[in-house]
């Protein structure tokens, strides 16, 4: 396996993790908390003191990272979960940091359990920076306060290697040999990255606003006449989403604007780029 396919594993980890993780800022502050910037850097120069979080990760991945907060922007954090005014940092505010962290733990076993196989995460407070460093990645965060969040993540070499072992296959002989008889069906295959959105920036897209949804036995279904009522599993104070094929792109308070419903959005759970793209 070659270096650019163990570094595309890692980065794939660290970014679904960290934005993982801006999810559960925005559930445990009330607020949504957009991603402003993703990275894969060295992380940047910091004069506070750093608060360290250090996951521990078995079973069908092994290994450890930490995780990285400026110290001044993490009471911040807390402060917003805590409902009360920014002070420095202390007991109270971590224990409200790792709940958000747990949150985003939570959050990215249950949807990539199925990438990596069965795999536990226990987190703890450290002081120490990782002593066997592989890589690194970023990503910042903001409010619509214009609070702002960077969180540095550090993969140690046993979870790097780890995340090589589920990274696609290099081909075998018989897949290269017929990539090269037919080069042109090679060069034609689009990279997400590398697509322009600009040359379908016009094409329309049909979205769904949902309010909320039920399950119903065939039973039930047939017995529904006019007047009956469904009661949806969406409170009537939750936001109402926003689906693109079926991917959740944003939320919001549902409006009527001219006699038609509409959405005024109050977050965007991750870049729509990403959802638009895959």
């Amino acid at each position: 396996m070659n270096n650019e396919t163990e570094d595309k594993a890692r980065q794939s980890f660290s970014s679904a993790f960290l934005n993982a993780l801006v999810e559960a800022m925005t559930e445990a502050t009330g607020s949504p908390w957009l991603v402003a910037a993703l990275l894969d850097a060295p992380a940047a120069a910091d004069e506070s003191e750093p608060v360290r979080m250090n996951l521990t990760l078995g079973g069908s991945l092994s290994g450890a990272c930490l995780l990285e907060f400026n110290g001044a922007e993490a009471a911040m954090l807390a402060a917003k979960c805590l409902q009360e005014p920014v002070a420095a940092f202390g007991e109270e505010h971590s224990q409200a940091l790792l709940k958000v962290i747990e949150a985003g733990i939570e959050a990215f076993r249950s949807t990539h359990a199925p990438d990596y196989g069965p795999f536990t995460i226990d987190l703890a407070l450290t002081s120490e920076p990782l002593s066997d460093q592989a890589s690194a990645a970023e990503i910042t965060a903001a409010d619509g306060d214009s609070n702002r969040v960077s969180i540095r993540m550090y993969l140690n070499l046993a979870l790097a290697e780890a995340l090589s072992l589920h990274a696609e296959p290099e081909n075998s002989p018989a897949e290269t040999a017929k990539s090269t008889d037919a080069p042109a069906a090679k060069e034609t295959k689009a990279i997400p990255e590398q697509v322009n959105l600009e040359l379908v920036m016009d094409v329309e897209l049909n979205v769904t606003l949902r309010f909320g949804q039920r399950q119903l036995t065939l039973r039930e279904v047939l017995e529904l006449t006019s007047g009956s009522v469904i009661e949806l599993d969406r409170q009537v104070e939750e936001p109402v989403e926003l689906l693109l094929e079926g991917k959740v792109i944003a939320r919001g308070e549902a409006v009527v604007i001219d006699g038609n419903y509409g959405l005024r959005v109050t977050e965007v759970p991750r870049p729509i780029s990403s959802a638009v793209l895959r």
